[in-house]
């Protein structure tokens, strides 16, 4: 051999040998900062001498801050702990994350390098600490990585920084991240905070673990021992939404109160949450909550009982500050629209807030309210901070970019409208609008109260500020404008005003903007607005054709607003000799004991071609309903908005965004969809008040006590979760019918345009005696089912048994196999998933045999009432054109052995076929006369795609 190749040998063995030095030698380094002390815990191979001296040095840039050499204070198990004190370093904070080199060197060793950062962030007295300065977080729970986009994009530098930087720029602070050591470093050099660790339901594999020593070493150098670096963590999450009630909740809080206690010693530098979302503060630092109000139970309004810690919390907490470190909720996929995944609570809920509406909306609709909800939550929580001062930090756990599995980069994720709204509500100095009356008439007075929440990422004080208000229109034109001088607002406080504005009474109806603004001289500082809709005095009158309209009311209200909106009425006091042309009103809480004995003469009258109106009756009045109309109903007693967890059953007593299940029907004359979402409170509530502003457009909703009397009924309003609750509805018998309502109409008249609408529009309808009264929807064309508009409200909440199917759009990038379980839900790659792959879009396709059927638990998810023998079944009923004889049905078999389907027609008329695995075929079923009732069973895997009457 060559004596250079000696030599090339020769350094080659040395390196390797050094390679291994520095493998064997030093395992691990970890280090903690405060803002003036620096503690390193390195982890060696092999034992080490308590004498022995390291070399640790300290860089900014070119200066050393530190640079000799120490001997560790404790050595245990081969590891060892360094602490040095008193160092001049500037805080890393979110505006200014100042870092410094770090470089800690053992002889044979090749030197360890981080970047940190000096920091504390802590809890003192119910609040967030940092580095001395209270701190709200405002956070975002869902990111990468680990969503679905290629692994080589969203672990890239380049991807993280761009995704980080779009997060500040829209003013969050604060993210939940997986360990991924490219994305830490990413936050640490852009000042984004970070929640991180054992965001899982188990410890080492264990639920709860048996071993606590065991499981705290697994915390510490496996859980944490990447992470416990970086300046940027914040949080360290233990476990999440893990048990905390019985005997499996007293042990996981056993196990994470001793584990809290002994990671404490080991890092106090930054806070635990021992139980995220569960474990209200039992164990750790923060008392965290996961609670989803105005998604799948509740609505956003809930978050007003974040007021009082006794409402959230079902015992007296601990001294602790409060944070939603995950809510919202509202997922919407690639498309926009809410995701329809399968055998989930997610199909429910996108009923409760986006209805009905044709698929073409379906995504503005579902943006809006996820909008909607995550301004209310934030705001809530950051002007609400005055009645709750440990409110501390909330983060939607929520979805706010379209693209996400086949993206290369940043720019291609899009984001979704939500960002606009995050980006004002998240606003370090904040403009929030109080407002509670968002329909009102031109020439009327509003009083919104203004909020100022001082955040500023700088700790400063707002000072020598103007307020400027502008009352705008759609075309963004100020027809109001005026301003007043702010007073100082120190750091972490806030202040408020309520404005009287005086509307002009010259306005044409339409949707208005009222901007609110913190302008220094010529800089805006913050700017921020609510919506209002105006209307000017409907002059809406009754029709020509009106019969006498007899009103019953006990309560007064109900004339008074009759009155008011002049309608012609003779007020009576006894029920006898009603002319069968007549309509026959019940006022608000008025179904008296004298009524109930008076219902046989109600029913014949409504038997004779009569109408009655029916408006709302409160529990105690409601059951006297059931004496005079032909299908009985069921009253809902419990409230929408309750701060328990778990919520109570569905459907709710009240609630808001009400479904117009018949659209063009006469009653929704002149009001869309998005005028019947919220109503203006008639009480003069504010947030300073108990309770709950009165704002739900349904006060008194109920459901029939039978499905089958469906048959007697034509919903036309209905709202809540899966659309089981009924706003409004009409019950024929004999000749005439019986218009029931539940919504809150009579308190609000003179205040609340759209109500005044609904309830002329209702009169209207129901004393006009050429309208046309149909009990079901006619229809003239192919039904393609689970597409709303061409359903035509022919099903209603679960009453039909006919389960809208969704299927998965599958990503290009996506090899994941497609599975269907034995009750057809069809899922990409597994069920779920709706949060972990966001850029795939389940959407509606056919309809399926799968009633009869209830939601279970909370979590409202469709449950067959029986499911032994896979069968389901479904119906409808509809009107047709005269001289149809034939229903036809495409219908789908997506399981792989043939299945057999049976139609029905007016329980006369029978057709059955097997269908083959995997194909679409027609099914024919004679049909006779114009009033039709279409019924369906078979095997829960088939798919009704379309169904034409010929």
């Amino acid at each position: 051999m060559k004596p250079g190749k000696h030599l090339l040998l020769f350094l080659l063995i040395a390196l390797c040998g050094r390679a291994q030095a520095v493998e064997n030698t030093i395992k691990k380094v970890i280090c903690f900062t405060t803002l003036s002390q620096l503690t390193v815990e390195v982890s060696f191979a092999e034992a080490i001498a308590k004498t022995e001296k390291f070399k640790i040095q300290l860089k900014d840039g070119d200066n050393y801050v530190l640079n000799g050499y120490y001997s560790p204070l404790e050595i245990n198990d081969n590891k060892a702990v360094f602490r040095i004190g008193n160092l001049k370093v500037i805080p890393w904070q979110p505006s200014n994350p100042q870092l410094y080199h770090f470089i800690f060197s053992s002889e044979g060793s090749l030197p360890v390098e981080k970047k940190i950062g000096f920091r504390i962030f802590e809890s003192r007295n119910g609040h967030i600490y940092l580095n001395g300065k209270p701190l709200f977080l405002r956070g975002i729970a869902i990111n990468p990585p680990g969503r679905g986009i290629p692994a080589t994009v969203e672990k890239s530098r380049a991807f993280a920084m761009d995704y980080v930087r779009y997060l500040k720029s829209i003013h969050v602070n604060i993210i939940r991240i997986p360990n991924n050591e490219t994305w830490y470093e990413v936050c640490d050099e852009l000042g984004m905070m970070v929640f991180g660790g054992n965001y899982g339901s188990a410890v080492d594999g264990e639920k709860p673990p048996t071993d606590y020593d065991k499981a705290v070493r697994w915390y510490k150098e496996v859980a944490y021992a990447d992470i416990a670096s970086h300046p940027s963590l914040m949080i360290y999450a233990m476990t999440n939404e893990v048990a905390y009630s019985g005997p499996k909740g007293e042990e996981w809080n056993r196990f994470l109160t001793h584990a809290h206690t002994a990671l404490q010693k080991w890092d106090n530098t930054r806070l635990y949450i021992g139980n995220a979302g569960y474990g209200y503060g039992k164990s750790g630092d923060i008392c965290d909550l996961h609670r989803y109000w105005g998604w799948y139970y509740n609505s956003p309004f809930n978050f007003i009982n974040i007021r009082d810690n006794e409402k959230i919390i079902p015992f007296k907490k601990k001294v602790q500050p409060i944070t939603f470190t995950e809510c919202v909720g509202n997922y919407t996929g690639p498309s926009g629209a809410y995701n329809l995944t399968p055998d989930h609570k997610n199909p429910g809920s996108q009923l409760n807030w986006t209805g009905h509406a044709d698929w073409n909306d379906q995504p503005r609709l579902a943006d809006e309210h996820q909008a909607f909800t995550l301004k209310t939550a934030t705001e809530l929580f950051r002007r609400l901070r005055p009645l709750n001062s440990e409110l501390s930090g909330i983060f939607p756990f929520t979805i706010i970019f379209y693209n996400w599995n086949n993206v290369q980069h940043f720019a291609e994720m899009i984001p979704k409208p939500v960002t606009s709204q995050i980006k004002k509500s998240y606003q370090p100095l904040l403009v929030s609008w109080e407002n509670y009356t968002p329909n009102v008439y031109t020439g009327s007075v509003i009083e919104p109260t203004v909020h100022i929440v001082n955040d500023d990422d700088n700790f400063g004080d707002l000072a020598n500020a103007l307020f400027v208000y502008e009352l705008q229109d759609h075309s963004g034109i100020a027809v109001v404008r005026d301003s007043f001088q702010l007073p100082p607002v120190k750091y972490y406080e806030t202040w408020k005003k309520k404005i009287p504005i005086s509307i002009p009474p010259h306005l044409f109806s339409g949707d208005y903007k009222l901007v609110g603004m913190i302008q220094s001289g010529q800089e805006i500082l913050s700017k921020n607005h609510t919506s209002y809709y105006l209307s000017t005095v409907d002059q809406t009158s009754l029709p020509r054709h009106t019969s006498p309209i007899l009103l019953y009311d006990k309560e007064g209200n109900t004339l008074r607003s009759f009155s008011t909106l002049k309608i012609p009425f003779t007020s009576i006091t006894n029920i006898s000799n009603i002319p069968v042309n007549a309509v026959l009103v019940i006022g608000e809480n008025s179904a008296d004991n004298h009524l109930k004995q008076q219902a046989a003469i109600i029913r014949q009258f409504v038997k004779q071609g009569g109408r009655l109106v029916c408006l709302r009756q409160n529990s105690l009045l409601f059951p006297h309903i059931n004496s005079f109309v032909s299908v009985p109903l069921k009253n809902v007693t419990v409230p929408l908005d309750v701060p328990s967890y778990p919520p109570p059953p569905r459907p709710s007593r009240n609630g808001i965004y009400v479904n117009a299940e018949r659209p063009g029907h006469p009653v929704f004359a002149g009001i869309g969809r998005e005028q019947l979402r919220v109503w203006s409170d008639y009480t003069g509530w504010d947030e300073t008040k108990t309770g709950f502003p009165a704002v739900y457009p349904v006060s008194d909703g109920y459901v029939p006590e039978h499905k089958q009397d469906m048959a007697q009924m034509a919903v036309l309003g209905n709202y809540g979760v899966a659309l089981e609750g009924i706003a409004v509805s009409e019950i024929f018998d004999g000749r005439g019918s019986a218009l029931v309502c539940g919504m809150d109409l009579a308190k609000r008249t003179g205040l609340d345009p759209v109500s005044d609408r609904l309830l002329m529009n209702m009169i209207g309808y129901m004393s006009d005696r050429k309208i046309s009264h149909d009990k079901y929807p006619l229809i003239t064309d192919k039904i393609t089912w689970g597409d709303y508009s061409s359903e035509k409200g022919l099903l209603t909440g679960v009453n039909s048994g006919l389960l809208v199917n969704a299927v998965p759009r599958v990503p290009d990038n996506n090899s994941s196999t497609i599975i269907v379980t034995e009750n057809g839900d069809r899922f990409l790659g597994g069920p779920g998933r709706f949060n972990t792959r966001p850029g795939v879009q389940y959407v509606a396709y056919g309809r399926r045999p799968f009633g009869p059927y209830g939601l279970r638990g909370f979590g409202n998810i469709p449950d067959p009432v029986s499911s032994n023998n896979g069968i389901g079944e479904g119906f409808f009923w509809c009107r047709l054109p005269p001289g149809k004889t034939k229903c036809v049905t495409l219908v789908w078999n997506q399981a792989e052995v043939p299945l057999t389907l049976t139609v029905t027609t007016n329980n006369a008329e029978t057709a059955k076929k097997t269908i083959q695995a995997g194909a679409r075929e027609w099914v024919n079923c004679a049909i006779q006369g114009e009033e039709v009732k279409v019924a369906f069973s078979g095997d829960r895997r088939l798919v009704l795609l379309q169904t034409e009457f010929q």
